[in-house]
């Protein structure tokens, strides 16, 4: 038998549950709600996109057009990355076979949505320019007021707030989609243990005579942004390494009950080489035995 060696009991779980989700945009925890909150909040900004169509005589057609540009652009995000999470939740990570190794892909749907929000707030504002020059081409044969123009120079402003909210935002960031790699963030082979950072050109390898053991994952802030980040303890050395594995979604639990089984059933640690070694994987995560 193994041993997952979880100490946190149901409290302290909730309230890093809740803790991640407000700290961390690019944890995804396994039976969240997060799908439900972001299409909720993706209808939102459908519906006060429809108040602006709605009330399109009450607002000069430059702020409706930002308007309704910001918050149809938000929705798409929110609806993308809402797909993507319940996919994920629905089918769980994606384990696969590769290279003699079952290989756990990282989900990485929170740096694209964010990337795609910074263009978004990025882009606000030449479409204020736009939007006023438009206003501007219908309005040429008719004079304007004094109120048209200051609605004018609000809509710039807004566009020009977006935009360096924008710049501020992807300084803070060290998530990129051209920042990070494509592999696996996970590896289990027959002989060791790897994990592969988004942020590291080269993974880090841990042989399972060395019994890595997960003590804990805290949240750090590196730059502007929480990361996630596991302490494993080995035999090699009496200080834990540091690894970061944001935007690998599984729990405390479900690493170290995955790492546990193959460091104290080396027997078993064959079968990674083999198509059966994912079923394994798949069953320790759904917290079931695979030798039941």
């Amino acid at each position: 038998m193994y041993s997952s060696r979880t100490h946190d009991t149901s409290a302290d779980h909730n309230r890093k549950k809740t803790l991640m989700l407000l700290t961390n945009k690019y944890e995804v925890l396994p039976q969240s709600s997060i799908p439900a909150l972001l299409t909720v909040s993706a209808f939102l900004y459908v519906f006060m996109a429809a108040l602006n169509i709605f009330l399109l005589w009450l607002s000069p057609l430059s702020l409706y057009v930002l308007l309704v540009y910001l918050l149809v652009g938000m929705a798409a995000t929110r609806v993308y990355f809402a797909g993507e999470v319940s996919r994920r939740q629905r089918r769980g990570p994606t384990v696969t076979l590769s290279n003699a190794a079952v290989t756990v892909s990282p989900m990485t749907a929170p740096i694209y949505m964010i990337t795609a929000e910074t263009f978004l707030l990025l882009s606000l504002f030449p479409v204020s320019l736009i939007s006023v020059a438009l206003t501007r081409t219908i309005l040429a044969s008719s004079p304007g007021t004094s109120l048209t123009a200051a609605l004018d120079v609000v809509c710039v402003a807004l566009g020009a707030a977006g935009a360096v909210g924008a710049v501020a935002m992807r300084r803070g960031t060290a998530y990129r989609p051209r920042a990070i790699h494509d592999g696996p963030i996970v590896a289990l082979s027959p002989t060791h243990l790897e994990f592969h950072p988004l942020l590291s050109p080269t993974p880090i390898r841990i042989p399972w005579d060395q019994a890595p053991y997960v003590t804990a994952i805290d949240y750090p802030t590196v730059r502007a942004d929480v990361i996630q980040r596991a302490h494993i303890m080995t035999t090699a050395s009496p200080a834990p390494t540091l690894i970061d594995i944001t935007c690998l979604d599984w729990t405390q639990d479900q690493l170290q009950r995955t790492i546990g089984y193959f460091v104290c059933t080396p027997e078993h640690r064959g079968i990674l080489a083999t198509a059966g070694g994912v079923d394994v994987v798949r069953a320790l995560l759904r917290g079931q035995d695979p030798d039941a």
